[in-house]
C-alpha cells in the first residue's frame, strides 16, 4: 500500500486545515496545514479572486502523485520551503488536474518560515506545514516509496 496523505482544507481557506499520513505501519497527525493564497500575490498575478484552478490561487483539492524532492537550500529558499526536502505534487483528478490543464504547476507540500506572529503564512497554492512536521513526514516516508495525497 502506498504513503497517503489526507489534507482537509475548510471551505474558509483563512482557516488552517489538517494533514494526516496513513502507511501500513502507522498514522501520524493530524497536523495543521495551510492551503491558501497570498492575497497580495495572487492578485498582483491576476487572480485575485484566489481561484485554485488559476496560477497563483488557494490549493486546489483533488487527488495527486506525490514525490520526494530535495531543493538548493538557499537562504531564500529556507524561508519560502524551509530546510527539508518538498513533496511535489502530480495532478491525477478533481480541481487539481484542471488546474494543470490550464498551465498551473509547482504545487508542494513544503515548510518554511513562520509569520512574525508564529503562525503558519500563506503560499502560492501549495500545502504549507510546520518545519518540524515536514520532518516527521520525510521520516515516515521510506526512500522511493509511492505517495498518494488526497485534498478535500
Amino acid at each position: 500500500m502506498p504513503i497517503q496523505i489526507k489534507i482537509q482544507l475548510p471551505s474558509d481557506r483563512t482557516q488552517y486545515g489538517t494533514l494526516t499520513l496513513e502507511s501500513t505501519t502507522q498514522t501520524l497527525g493530524p497536523f495543521e496545514c495551510y492551503g491558501k493564497a497570498d492575497n497580495q500575490s495572487a492578485t498582483a498575478k491576476g487572480n485575485p479572486t484566489r481561484d485554485p484552478t488559476k496560477s497563483f490561487g488557494d490549493t486546489p483539492t483533488g487527488r495527486y502523485r506525490g514525490y520526494v524532492n530535495k531543493i538548493a537550500n538557499t537562504p531564500a529558499n529556507e524561508k519560502t520551503y524551509g530546510p527539508q526536502p518538498v513533496i511535489t505534487l502530480d495532478p491525477q483528478s478533481g480541481q487539481a488536474k484542471i488546474a494543470k490543464e490550464n498551465g498551473r504547476f509547482g504545487l508542494l507540500i513544503h515548510g518554511g518560515a513562520l509569520s512574525a506572529a508564529g503562525r503558519l503564512r500563506p503560499t502560492f497554492g501549495c500545502v504549507r506545514v510546520a518545519n518540524a512536521t515536514m520532518v516527521k513526514i520525510l521520516e515516515a516516508i521510506p526512500a522511493g516509496e509511492k505517495i498518494e495525497v488526497t485534498i478535500t
